[in-house]
Protein backbone atom coordinates (compact mmCIF):
# COMPACT_ATOMS: atom_id res chain seq x y z
CA UNK A 1 0.00 0.00 0.00
CA UNK A 2 2.72 2.36 0.72
CA UNK A 3 4.79 2.00 -2.49
CA UNK A 4 1.50 0.83 -4.63
CA UNK A 5 2.30 -2.25 -5.05
CA UNK A 6 0.93 -4.46 -8.19
CA UNK A 7 0.34 -8.10 -7.76
CA UNK A 8 3.46 -8.93 -9.72
CA UNK A 9 5.60 -7.14 -7.33
CA UNK A 10 3.87 -8.67 -4.51
CA UNK A 11 4.45 -12.18 -6.34
CA UNK A 12 8.05 -11.32 -6.98
CA UNK A 13 8.68 -9.84 -3.30
CA UNK A 14 7.37 -13.42 -1.68
CA UNK A 15 9.39 -14.92 -3.99
CA UNK A 16 12.53 -13.24 -2.82
CA UNK A 17 11.79 -14.26 0.63
CA UNK A 18 11.87 -17.92 0.06
CA UNK A 19 14.60 -17.79 -2.69
CA UNK A 20 17.36 -18.31 -0.73
CA UNK A 21 16.78 -21.68 0.85
CA UNK A 22 16.62 -23.17 -2.99
CA UNK A 23 20.27 -21.98 -3.39
CA UNK A 24 21.35 -22.68 -0.06
CA UNK A 25 19.47 -25.23 1.81
CA UNK A 26 21.04 -28.45 0.59
CA UNK A 27 25.11 -26.80 1.41
CA UNK A 28 23.68 -25.49 4.40
CA UNK A 29 22.35 -28.51 5.60
CA UNK A 30 25.17 -30.60 5.09
CA UNK A 31 27.14 -27.76 7.45
CA UNK A 32 24.94 -27.64 10.18
CA UNK A 33 25.49 -31.64 10.64
CA UNK A 34 28.79 -30.78 10.84
CA UNK A 35 29.09 -27.36 13.43
CA UNK A 36 27.71 -26.13 16.53
CA UNK A 37 24.03 -25.21 15.72
CA UNK A 38 23.48 -22.52 18.43
CA UNK A 39 26.61 -20.02 17.42
CA UNK A 40 24.76 -20.32 13.63
CA UNK A 41 21.43 -19.58 15.28
CA UNK A 42 22.22 -16.31 17.10
CA UNK A 43 24.04 -15.03 14.03
CA UNK A 44 20.96 -15.81 11.83
CA UNK A 45 18.52 -13.66 14.47
CA UNK A 46 21.40 -10.74 14.21
CA UNK A 47 21.24 -10.52 10.03
CA UNK A 48 17.78 -11.03 10.28
CA UNK A 49 17.61 -7.50 12.66
CA UNK A 50 19.86 -6.14 10.46
CA UNK A 51 18.22 -6.57 7.57
CA UNK A 52 15.01 -5.51 8.64
CA UNK A 53 15.95 -2.10 10.42
CA UNK A 54 16.86 -0.82 7.24
CA UNK A 55 13.31 -0.19 5.98
CA UNK A 56 12.15 2.28 8.87
CA UNK A 57 15.50 4.20 8.11
CA UNK A 58 15.24 4.29 4.66
CA UNK A 59 11.43 5.42 5.28
CA UNK A 60 12.93 8.40 7.71
CA UNK A 61 15.23 9.65 4.80
CA UNK A 62 12.42 9.26 1.76
CA UNK A 63 14.36 6.52 0.37
CA UNK A 64 12.27 3.69 0.56
CA UNK A 65 11.46 1.67 -2.88
CA UNK A 66 10.01 -1.51 -3.63
CA UNK A 67 14.34 -2.12 -4.96
CA UNK A 68 15.18 -2.33 -1.14
CA UNK A 69 12.37 -4.20 -0.08
CA UNK A 70 13.67 -7.14 -2.76
CA UNK A 71 17.00 -7.06 -1.49
CA UNK A 72 15.62 -7.23 2.09
CA UNK A 73 13.36 -9.82 1.85
CA UNK A 74 16.34 -12.22 -0.15
CA UNK A 75 18.95 -11.47 3.03
CA UNK A 76 16.20 -11.91 5.45
CA UNK A 77 15.01 -15.00 3.86
CA UNK A 78 18.72 -16.22 3.85
CA UNK A 79 18.81 -16.01 7.61
CA UNK A 80 15.72 -17.53 8.13
CA UNK A 81 16.53 -20.06 5.61
CA UNK A 82 19.59 -21.46 7.78
CA UNK A 83 17.75 -20.82 11.13
CA UNK A 84 14.89 -22.80 10.16
CA UNK A 85 17.55 -25.78 9.70
CA UNK A 86 19.35 -25.22 12.20
CA UNK A 87 16.81 -25.18 15.22
CA UNK A 88 14.73 -27.84 14.59
CA UNK A 89 17.93 -30.33 14.24
CA UNK A 90 18.68 -28.47 17.66
CA UNK A 91 15.99 -29.36 19.51
CA UNK A 92 16.84 -32.97 20.43
CA UNK A 93 20.04 -31.86 21.74
CA UNK A 94 18.23 -29.79 24.32
CA UNK A 95 15.45 -31.77 24.69
CA UNK A 96 16.41 -35.29 24.19
CA UNK A 97 14.38 -37.70 21.71
CA UNK A 98 12.24 -38.92 24.32
CA UNK A 99 10.74 -35.97 25.16
CA UNK A 100 9.75 -34.58 21.34
CA UNK A 101 6.14 -34.17 21.34
CA UNK A 102 6.68 -32.06 24.65
CA UNK A 103 9.26 -30.25 23.74
CA UNK A 104 7.66 -29.59 20.40
CA UNK A 105 4.22 -28.26 22.21
CA UNK A 106 6.03 -26.17 23.85
CA UNK A 107 8.10 -24.36 21.53
CA UNK A 108 4.98 -24.37 19.07
CA UNK A 109 3.11 -22.32 22.28
CA UNK A 110 5.40 -20.22 22.30
CA UNK A 111 5.81 -19.63 18.92
CA UNK A 112 1.65 -19.08 18.67
CA UNK A 113 2.16 -16.73 21.52
CA UNK A 114 3.79 -14.73 19.02
CA UNK A 115 1.76 -15.09 16.42
CA UNK A 116 -1.23 -13.72 18.63
CA UNK A 117 0.34 -10.70 19.96
CA UNK A 118 2.14 -9.73 17.28
CA UNK A 119 -0.68 -9.54 14.40
CA UNK A 120 -2.57 -7.38 16.40
CA UNK A 121 0.20 -4.96 17.53
CA UNK A 122 1.34 -5.46 13.49
CA UNK A 123 -2.13 -3.86 12.54
CA UNK A 124 -2.16 -1.35 14.87
CA UNK A 125 1.48 -0.13 14.61
CA UNK A 126 0.84 0.08 10.75
CA UNK A 127 -2.16 1.99 10.76
CA UNK A 128 -1.07 4.39 13.87
CA UNK A 129 2.73 4.49 12.34
CA UNK A 130 2.87 3.23 8.53
CA UNK A 131 4.44 -0.19 7.67
CA UNK A 132 8.01 0.83 7.98
CA UNK A 133 7.91 1.50 11.71
CA UNK A 134 5.75 -1.64 11.97
CA UNK A 135 8.62 -3.60 10.65
CA UNK A 136 11.56 -1.38 12.78
CA UNK A 137 9.58 -3.09 15.89
CA UNK A 138 10.01 -6.30 14.21
CA UNK A 139 14.00 -5.72 13.73
CA UNK A 140 13.80 -5.24 17.47
CA UNK A 141 12.41 -8.65 18.34
CA UNK A 142 14.92 -10.38 16.23
CA UNK A 143 17.74 -8.56 18.54
CA UNK A 144 15.66 -10.33 21.74
CA UNK A 145 15.91 -13.80 20.05
CA UNK A 146 19.22 -13.60 19.65
CA UNK A 147 19.74 -12.77 23.30
CA UNK A 148 18.00 -15.49 24.16
CA UNK A 149 19.50 -17.86 22.26
CA UNK A 150 22.90 -17.32 23.31
CA UNK A 151 21.80 -17.57 27.19
CA UNK A 152 20.74 -21.43 25.87
CA UNK A 153 23.07 -23.61 28.22
CA UNK A 154 23.46 -26.95 26.05
CA UNK A 155 26.63 -28.79 25.81
CA UNK A 156 27.12 -29.79 21.28
CA UNK A 157 28.91 -32.66 20.29
CA UNK A 158 30.27 -32.20 16.89
CA UNK A 159 30.31 -35.31 14.43
CA UNK A 160 33.51 -36.68 12.80
CA UNK A 161 33.87 -35.04 9.24
CA UNK A 162 32.81 -38.19 7.06
CA UNK A 163 35.32 -38.25 4.53
CA UNK A 164 32.78 -37.54 1.77
CA UNK A 165 32.27 -34.17 -0.34
CA UNK A 166 29.56 -32.11 0.23
CA UNK A 167 27.40 -33.05 -2.72
CA UNK A 168 27.58 -36.96 -1.77
CA UNK A 169 26.49 -35.61 2.07
CA UNK A 170 23.59 -33.39 0.92
CA UNK A 171 22.30 -36.45 -1.35
CA UNK A 172 22.65 -39.08 1.36
CA UNK A 173 19.68 -37.04 3.41
CA UNK A 174 17.72 -36.08 0.14
CA UNK A 175 17.44 -39.79 -1.05
CA UNK A 176 16.98 -41.31 3.01
CA UNK A 177 13.92 -38.32 3.07
CA UNK A 178 12.40 -39.87 -0.02
CA UNK A 179 12.75 -43.37 1.14
CA UNK A 180 11.22 -42.62 4.68
CA UNK A 181 7.41 -43.57 4.37
CA UNK A 182 6.68 -41.02 7.11
CA UNK A 183 8.93 -38.16 6.12
CA UNK A 184 7.50 -38.36 2.51
CA UNK A 185 4.14 -38.32 3.09
CA UNK A 186 4.79 -35.16 5.83
CA UNK A 187 7.24 -33.75 2.69
CA UNK A 188 4.30 -33.94 0.33
CA UNK A 189 1.76 -32.45 2.47
CA UNK A 190 3.93 -29.51 3.12
CA UNK A 191 5.23 -29.06 -0.38
CA UNK A 192 2.11 -28.79 -1.64
CA UNK A 193 0.14 -27.05 1.03
CA UNK A 194 3.04 -24.10 0.70
CA UNK A 195 2.89 -23.86 -2.72
CA UNK A 196 -1.00 -23.61 -2.97
CA UNK A 197 -1.04 -21.02 -0.26
CA UNK A 198 1.71 -19.03 -1.54
CA UNK A 199 -0.49 -18.39 -4.76
CA UNK A 200 -3.30 -17.04 -1.99
CA UNK A 201 -1.16 -14.69 -0.08
CA UNK A 202 0.77 -13.32 -3.36
CA UNK A 203 -2.68 -11.32 -3.76
CA UNK A 204 -4.45 -11.67 0.15
CA UNK A 205 -3.45 -8.09 1.17
CA UNK A 206 -3.54 -6.70 -2.40
CA UNK A 207 -7.56 -8.20 -2.55
CA UNK A 208 -8.66 -7.89 1.04
CA UNK A 209 -7.23 -4.64 1.94
CA UNK A 210 -7.65 -2.39 -1.42
CA UNK A 211 -10.82 -3.91 -3.46
CA UNK A 212 -12.15 -5.54 0.03
CA UNK A 213 -11.91 -2.79 2.29
CA UNK A 214 -10.13 -4.32 5.33
CA UNK A 215 -8.38 -2.68 7.08
CA UNK A 216 -4.89 -2.83 8.64
CA UNK A 217 -6.39 -3.54 12.02
CA UNK A 218 -8.50 -5.83 11.08
CA UNK A 219 -6.04 -7.92 8.91
CA UNK A 220 -4.11 -8.10 11.98
CA UNK A 221 -6.94 -9.55 14.01
CA UNK A 222 -7.40 -12.00 11.51
CA UNK A 223 -4.09 -13.25 11.93
CA UNK A 224 -4.13 -12.72 15.56
CA UNK A 225 -7.42 -14.69 16.01
CA UNK A 226 -5.59 -18.02 13.85
CA UNK A 227 -2.54 -17.80 17.15
CA UNK A 228 -5.29 -17.74 19.56
CA UNK A 229 -6.92 -20.54 19.01
CA UNK A 230 -3.55 -22.49 17.67
CA UNK A 231 -3.51 -22.26 21.79
CA UNK A 232 -6.19 -24.59 21.89
CA UNK A 233 -5.09 -26.93 19.50
CA UNK A 234 -1.94 -27.85 21.34
CA UNK A 235 -3.96 -28.47 24.35
CA UNK A 236 -6.58 -30.35 22.32
CA UNK A 237 -3.51 -32.52 20.22
CA UNK A 238 -1.75 -34.25 23.51
CA UNK A 239 -4.30 -36.32 24.74
CA UNK A 240 -5.81 -37.04 22.29
CA UNK A 241 -2.12 -38.36 21.28
CA UNK A 242 -1.59 -40.08 24.52
CA UNK A 243 -4.70 -42.26 24.02
CA UNK A 244 -3.16 -43.74 20.78
CA UNK A 245 -5.06 -41.75 18.28
CA UNK A 246 -1.72 -39.88 16.51
CA UNK A 247 -2.63 -41.36 12.73
CA UNK A 248 -6.58 -39.96 13.09
CA UNK A 249 -5.11 -36.96 14.76
CA UNK A 250 -2.70 -36.33 11.94
CA UNK A 251 -5.35 -37.37 8.76
CA UNK A 252 -7.90 -34.99 10.36
CA UNK A 253 -5.61 -32.10 10.95
CA UNK A 254 -4.24 -31.99 7.43
CA UNK A 255 -8.05 -32.21 6.60
CA UNK A 256 -8.89 -29.05 8.70
CA UNK A 257 -6.24 -27.37 7.70
CA UNK A 258 -7.29 -27.09 4.07
CA UNK A 259 -11.07 -26.50 5.01
CA UNK A 260 -9.70 -23.40 7.10
CA UNK A 261 -7.42 -22.63 3.74
CA UNK A 262 -10.49 -22.37 1.62
CA UNK A 263 -12.37 -19.79 3.92
CA UNK A 264 -10.39 -17.34 1.81
CA UNK A 265 -12.20 -18.59 -1.60
CA UNK A 266 -15.40 -17.94 0.00
CA UNK A 267 -14.74 -14.88 1.98
CA UNK A 268 -13.49 -13.52 -1.83
CA UNK A 269 -16.52 -13.96 -3.00
CA UNK A 270 -19.05 -13.11 -0.35
CA UNK A 271 -20.36 -9.92 0.06
CA UNK A 272 -17.99 -7.72 1.05
CA UNK A 273 -19.93 -6.46 4.48
CA UNK A 274 -19.31 -10.49 4.93
CA UNK A 275 -15.97 -10.80 3.91
CA UNK A 276 -14.35 -10.06 7.38
CA UNK A 277 -16.63 -12.01 9.82
CA UNK A 278 -15.72 -15.20 7.19
CA UNK A 279 -11.82 -14.69 7.32
CA UNK A 280 -11.84 -14.53 11.23
CA UNK A 281 -14.29 -17.80 11.42
CA UNK A 282 -12.04 -19.54 8.93
CA UNK A 283 -8.36 -18.08 10.38
CA UNK A 284 -10.02 -19.59 13.91
CA UNK A 285 -9.84 -23.25 11.93
CA UNK A 286 -6.87 -23.04 10.44
CA UNK A 287 -4.69 -21.93 13.80
CA UNK A 288 -5.90 -24.75 15.65
CA UNK A 289 -5.56 -27.35 13.58
CA UNK A 290 -1.75 -25.98 11.65
CA UNK A 291 -1.20 -26.04 15.59
CA UNK A 292 -2.25 -30.21 15.90
CA UNK A 293 -0.35 -31.08 12.77
CA UNK A 294 2.56 -29.47 12.58
CA UNK A 295 3.27 -30.74 16.30
CA UNK A 296 3.54 -33.67 15.73
CA UNK A 297 4.81 -34.25 11.88
CA UNK A 298 8.07 -32.22 13.49
CA UNK A 299 8.00 -35.20 16.38
CA UNK A 300 7.69 -37.89 14.02
CA UNK A 301 10.39 -36.32 11.60
CA UNK A 302 12.85 -35.88 14.52
CA UNK A 303 12.19 -39.21 15.92
CA UNK A 304 12.86 -41.08 13.14
CA UNK A 305 15.63 -38.92 11.29
CA UNK A 306 19.00 -40.59 12.73
CA UNK A 307 21.61 -37.52 14.34
CA UNK A 308 23.56 -37.61 11.82
CA UNK A 309 20.50 -36.91 9.08
CA UNK A 310 18.94 -33.87 11.17
CA UNK A 311 20.37 -31.19 9.67
CA UNK A 312 20.36 -32.68 5.97
CA UNK A 313 17.11 -33.95 5.84
CA UNK A 314 15.66 -30.69 7.59
CA UNK A 315 17.57 -28.86 4.53
CA UNK A 316 15.59 -30.95 2.02
CA UNK A 317 12.55 -30.08 3.20
CA UNK A 318 13.33 -26.42 3.69
CA UNK A 319 14.54 -26.60 0.14
CA UNK A 320 11.64 -28.28 -1.39
CA UNK A 321 9.35 -26.05 0.40
CA UNK A 322 10.86 -23.14 -0.50
CA UNK A 323 10.81 -24.26 -3.85
CA UNK A 324 6.60 -24.51 -4.04
CA UNK A 325 6.66 -20.98 -2.09
CA UNK A 326 8.74 -19.36 -4.78
CA UNK A 327 6.64 -21.23 -7.52
CA UNK A 328 3.60 -19.95 -5.67
CA UNK A 329 4.08 -16.85 -5.08
CA UNK A 330 5.23 -16.31 -8.79
CA UNK A 331 1.77 -17.80 -10.05
CA UNK A 332 0.01 -15.98 -7.81
CA UNK A 333 1.16 -13.02 -8.83
CA UNK A 334 1.05 -13.66 -12.44
CA UNK A 335 -2.37 -15.07 -12.24
CA UNK A 336 -3.04 -12.35 -10.64
CA UNK A 337 -1.83 -9.53 -12.77
CA UNK A 338 -3.38 -11.01 -15.56
CA UNK A 339 -6.59 -12.59 -14.93
CA UNK A 340 -7.50 -11.40 -11.58
CA UNK A 341 -7.04 -11.11 -7.97
CA UNK A 342 -10.10 -13.36 -7.46
CA UNK A 343 -8.86 -16.05 -10.05
CA UNK A 344 -5.28 -16.23 -7.85
CA UNK A 345 -6.99 -17.18 -4.76
CA UNK A 346 -8.64 -19.84 -6.30
CA UNK A 347 -6.24 -21.42 -8.18
CA UNK A 348 -3.98 -21.08 -4.52
CA UNK A 349 -7.37 -22.84 -2.28
CA UNK A 350 -7.37 -25.94 -4.91
CA UNK A 351 -3.73 -26.67 -4.84
CA UNK A 352 -4.21 -26.40 -1.20
CA UNK A 353 -6.82 -28.72 -0.53
CA UNK A 354 -4.86 -31.19 -2.70
CA UNK A 355 -2.10 -31.21 0.14
CA UNK A 356 -4.41 -33.46 2.56
CA UNK A 357 -4.18 -36.48 0.47
CA UNK A 358 -0.70 -37.41 0.83
CA UNK A 359 -1.18 -37.51 4.74
CA UNK A 360 -4.61 -38.86 4.58
CA UNK A 361 -3.32 -41.85 2.41
CA UNK A 362 -0.30 -42.67 3.82
CA UNK A 363 0.81 -44.84 6.54
CA UNK A 364 0.67 -41.74 8.51
CA UNK A 365 -2.68 -42.53 9.63
CA UNK A 366 -2.57 -45.60 11.25
CA UNK A 367 0.07 -44.53 13.71
CA UNK A 368 -0.80 -44.76 17.04
CA UNK A 369 2.15 -42.92 18.53
CA UNK A 370 5.41 -41.42 17.86
CA UNK A 371 7.80 -43.86 16.15
CA UNK A 372 10.36 -46.21 17.43
CA UNK A 373 13.15 -43.57 18.16
CA UNK A 374 16.32 -43.64 15.53
CA UNK A 375 20.01 -44.21 16.71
Amino acid sequence: MTLHATALEMGLLGALRFAPAILVGLPAGVWLDRTRRKPVIVASQIVSAGALATIPIAAVLHMLSIGQLYIVAFVAGLAATVWGIAFPSFVPTIAGRDRLIEANTRIMASLTVANLVGPGLAGATVQLLTAPIAIGVDAVTFVAGALTAAWTHVTEVVPAPSGRNHFANALEGQAWLWRQPLVRAITLTILINNGGSNVIFAVYVLYFVTQVGISPAQLGLIFATGGLTSLVGARLGRPLVSRGWLGPVMAVGAGLVVLGQSGVLIAAYAPPGAAFTILLVFSAILGCSLMVYNVNQQSIRQAVTPDHLLGRVQSGVVVLTAVAQVAGSLLGGAIGQAVGLRAAIAVGVAIAISSALPSILSPLRSLRAVPVIAS
